[in-house]
């Protein structure tokens, strides 16, 4: 029997993220203190045989500031040693914008100080350049090879000069650290990135993280110890704020910002966000630029010698399609410690919703998890009423606990799949997809994307990434992977019309099969495979060609049927509708970070995980790009710290997403994989059990 059918209280591990609660015990008799050591260490190994990892070891003792803040102790109040505010600005032609990012660290201390800082940036965003200022000095930043730049970092902290080291830890994930901040000074960060617009049939926008979600690590989390950040408690008003400027050429109106901030016009087409706290994504959504009624548009241009080209792809219109159609829908869904709050709202909000739109002739499971998988059924069954009045009885006991253990949900969800689903067993075209409801807060992504590639078989996996601050690019990634889209929800208000498109428009791809020819001279298009395009979702996608590429050929099939669209370049060069102000400079770094994007997976599903490793790092050093394998290092040549001054470390702590409950939970690690933890939580719960008599003997 499954148990949660018949029980009100869910068998859920109570374990924490990063947390660890402290105990706490008064030795109030002398009997008390006699029984005191065995009854503490009994209750130790029960507490330390729940599944996690334990903190990593903190520069102060101040945990309300995370495991690595530096925290001032005075007499009006503690404050974190090192500060930071950020400024941005924004400058958006046609399809690319160009962001400048300063990063303002200040050093409140009397001591010198190292100070790191973990932020995000979007996911296919490239980082073009660094530059540190120091008062009147200022110091340029060149790309390197990963190794060799974070050797000359750490050279550069021994010798006393002020550096600064960026590094990729996921393609939406950033470290920073600068060395040698003198005490009470300055130090500001300036980055120079470009960024893709997104495009759908309603509009333009851009989606910019600001702070990230507390990511869940196991055993084969890559750079992990990097990817543990400070965050700051819900109860401090504090943190890191941004104040951003924003220029968009052509531009008409918006349509929405980030519900919580303001957007100030400043002229005609510039505006102004003040103090935004970095707590969420900043999504800006305006009015389309470009003519929705041609299916492909080319913008042409050139950079060194080179042709380049952005294709965007409208969808064809979307044929009748017959509702009847019946469909298998597995729901799994991440009841992780991460989802708390807002998140699991919005979560439980979209589940009941996607239950309530089947029919009988669908059928339906429920693949919840945390640390472990809680099927609702060990095979899908027809959503019949009571079906599915015991699939939200399920869904209302769900609770936003433990760690977040995604593989063994999603190779349930995938084995069910592909034992219930054939023809042959139901007799109908079933539609077989996956809805894979979660925040993405997890370190192994590579990993669950290879898992998903495998074992996917026929079936379609969709995404939805749910709270204010969601792991976009894993979201993306495995919903690409999954031969499927993605959609955002970042509340319970947003959750109906979010499932409500991702259920009718996205369910079938208008056209599939996508493939780019050139009748003359050759081009390089990325991303690649070309993914299948949906209803109302545009597509933009980045070339580059040699001389005698005169025409372009795009064919697919449309409802098993050919498609063809031909686009002559010439006259793309000269139609009113295709003139789009983009910086051609912004172009060709595009293509480049999409081609290097496409050997990082083609070398993800490979046997040799660094098979590209030499081709990524070529290019990234040729076009001044951060990669897993190049980085950005600035070093002042002259030293500025005394040898003989002492050297501190600090960190920036992040803002919690907005919405999230999580630190009020506890919320394991996991690092040692849930296997391994498992054997060694039974083994020192027995010797826990093993000590508590002790205790009543000594009493």
């Amino acid at each position: 029997m499954h148990p949660f059918q018949d029980h009100a209280d869910m068998p859920i591990a109570q374990d924490g993220h990063r947390l660890t609660p402290t105990l706490r015990a008064t030795a109030r008799s002398a009997r008390a203190r006699g029984r005191l050591l065995p009854a503490f260490v009994g209750w130790a190994c029960l507490f330390f045989s729940m599944p996690g990892q334990a903190a990593p070891e903190v520069a102060r003792q101040a945990t309300d500031h995370g495991s690595g803040a530096l925290v001032l102790h005075h007499q009006e109040g503690d404050a974190d040693a090192l500060l930071l505010n950020a400024d941005m600005d924004l400058q958006v032609q046609g399809l690319l914008a160009n962001m400048t990012l300063k990063q303002t660290f200040r050093n409140t201390s009397k001591l010198w100080l190292n100070g790191s800082y973990l932020f995000p940036l979007p996911e296919d965003a490239a980082i073009r350049g660094l530059r540190i200022h120091v008062g009147e000095r200022t110091i340029l930043g060149r790309i390197s090879p990963r190794d060799q730049a974070r050797s000359d970092f750490e050279q550069a902290v021994q010798a006393g000069q002020v550096a600064s080291l960026m590094e990729q830890q996921r393609p939406n994930l950033f470290t920073l650290q600068i060395a040698n901040i003198a005490p009470e000074q300055d130090v500001r960060v300036t980055l120079d990135v470009m960024l893709p617009v997104q495009l759908s049939a309603q509009g333009m926008s851009l989606i910019i993280p600001t702070t990230l979600t507390p990511r869940y690590l196991t055993h084969d989390t890559v750079h992990a110890q990097a990817l543990q950040p400070d965050f700051i408690a819900p109860e401090q008003k504090s943190g890191p704020t941004l104040d951003v400027t924003l220029s968009i050429d052509p531009l008409e109106d918006f349509d929405s910002v980030t519900g919580t901030v303001s957007l100030v016009p400043t002229s005609d087409q510039r505006f102004r966000i003040d103090d935004m706290p970095m707590n969420q994504d900043l999504i800006i959504n305006w009015p389309t630029q470009y003519d929705p009624a041609t299916r492909a548009q080319a913008f042409v241009s050139l950079h060194e010698g080179e042709r380049y080209v952005q294709l965007l792809m409208n969808p064809p219109e979307q044929l009748e399609i017959d509702d009847q159609r019946a469909r298998e829908l597995i729901i799994v869904l991440d009841k992780s410690g991460s989802m708390a709050g807002v998140s699991m709202r919005a979560a439980m909000d979209a589940l009941v919703y996607a239950i309530d739109r089947l029919t009988e002739d669908d059928l339906l499971n429920i693949v919840a998890f945390d640390d472990l998988h809680y099927p609702l059924f060990e095979q899908s069954l027809a959503a019949t009423q009571q079906v599915k009045q015991q699939a939200k009885r399920f869904a209302a006991r769900l609770q936003a606990e433990g760690g977040t253990e995604m593989d063994a949900a999603l190779n349930h969800a995938l084995r069910v799949t592909d034992r219930h689903t054939t023809e042959a067993e139901h007799g109908v075209d079933r539609l077989k997809q996956i809805v894979f409801i979660t925040d993405g807060s997890v370190g192994n992504e590579d990993a669950l994307l290879r898992n998903i590639r495998s074992n996917l078989g026929n079936s379609r996996l969709f995404t939805v990434g749910i709270g204010s601050a969601p792991n976009r690019w894993f979201l993306d990634k495995a919903a690409e992977a999954g031969r499927g889209a993605s959609v955002s929800i970042r509340n319970e208000h947003e959750a109906a019309d979010a499932i409500s498109e991702l259920l009718d428009k996205l369910r079938y791809p208008v056209l599939t099969d996508i493939a780019v020819h050139f009748p003359h001279g050759q081009g390089e298009i990325y991303p690649q495979p070309v993914p299948d395009l949906y209803a109302d979702r545009p597509a933009m996608w980045v070339g580059k060609l040699s001389d005698e590429v005169d025409e372009i050929v795009v064919t697919g099939v449309r409802r098993e049927e050919a498609f063809t669209q031909t686009l002559t370049l010439a006259q793309a060069a000269t139609a009113p509708q295709l003139s789009i102000p983009t910086s051609a400079p912004s172009v060709a770094m595009h293509w480049a970070r999409q081609k290097i994007a496409a050997l990082e997976d083609e070398q993800r599903h490979a046997a040799d995980p660094e098979s590209n490793r030499e081709a990524i790092t070529q290019l990234a050093i040729h076009t001044g790009l951060v990669t897993p394998y190049t980085s950005l290092i600035a070093v002042e040549q002259t030293p500025s710290r005394p040898l003989t001054d002492p050297l501190a470390a600090a960190s920036v702590a992040n803002r919690l997403p907005h919405g999230s409950l999580m630190m009020g939970i506890k919320l394991p690690q996991g690092a040692a994989g849930v296997d391994t933890l498992l054997w060694v939580s039974l083994f020192l719960c027995l010797t826990g059990c093993s000590l508590l008599p002790l205790s009543r003997k000594i009493h």
